[in-house]
């Protein structure tokens, strides 16, 4: 028996007759119920299994099916249960588990670098006590990092370039800061020479 997503309570015996909203008996809101052939004990459609005709092109994989489409990688022909579509190729899925796996084709990425977090991670590793003496370092490599890799791929969690703008953001600050500090420095101490 359905229950309710709001209230957890039983719909009526109505609802699996049919793919309309349902109203809950107990807190009156409305339900949509999609029912599957499975519920009333039929069963899915047969496969089109058609043998193919003489003379026809069959499947690589399958002897028994139709080839519908070649593989851009290997060149196999192979019918639509095993093609996969690929930005505008067609390949096997055998080719697209050897691509993913070997990371030759760069449509295929398993693991992703975020230099965007990494450039702010390095851009703030100075503020922290125990590291404000990196800053000569982290600085201008965060600002590097900010810089050569702003058209980068980026998270799909975060796409945006916030991060990268930031971390060049807090370098050219900390370098600014940096450089005025040893300007002054520099100056303190030929004004000290001069005075002597």
């Amino acid at each position: 028996m359905p229950l309710c997503i709001f209230c957890n309570q039983e719909l009526p015996p109505t609802a699996l007759q049919s793919a309309t909203e349902t109203t809950c008996p107990g807190c009156r809101r409305h339900s949509r119920v999609l029912v599957f052939p499975a519920i009333h004990g039929t069963s899915p459609p047969a496969r089109d299994e058609t043998i193919p005709e003489e003379g026809a092109v069959v499947c690589f994989y399958n002897p028994n099916r139709v080839a519908t489409d070649e593989c851009f990688h290997c060149g196999v022909l192979m019918s639509r249960p095993w093609a996969a579509v690929w930005g505008l190729k067609t390949v096997c899925l055998k080719c697209l588990e050897h691509l993913r796996t070997q990371g030759r084709d760069r449509q295929f990425q398993g693991t992703l670098v975020l230099w965007d977090t990494i450039a702010l991670r390095v851009a703030l590793l100075p503020v922290t006590i125990i590291f404000w003496w990196a800053v000569f370092v982290s600085a201008p490599a965060a600002l590097f990092l900010a810089i050569r890799h702003w058209n980068s791929p980026r998270s799909m969690v975060s796409p945006g370039r916030w991060k990268l703008g930031l971390a060049a953001t807090l370098a050219s600050l900390q370098i600014l800061v940096g450089a005025a500090l040893l300007i002054g420095n520099l100056s303190g101490k030929l004004k000290i020479g001069a005075l002597r």
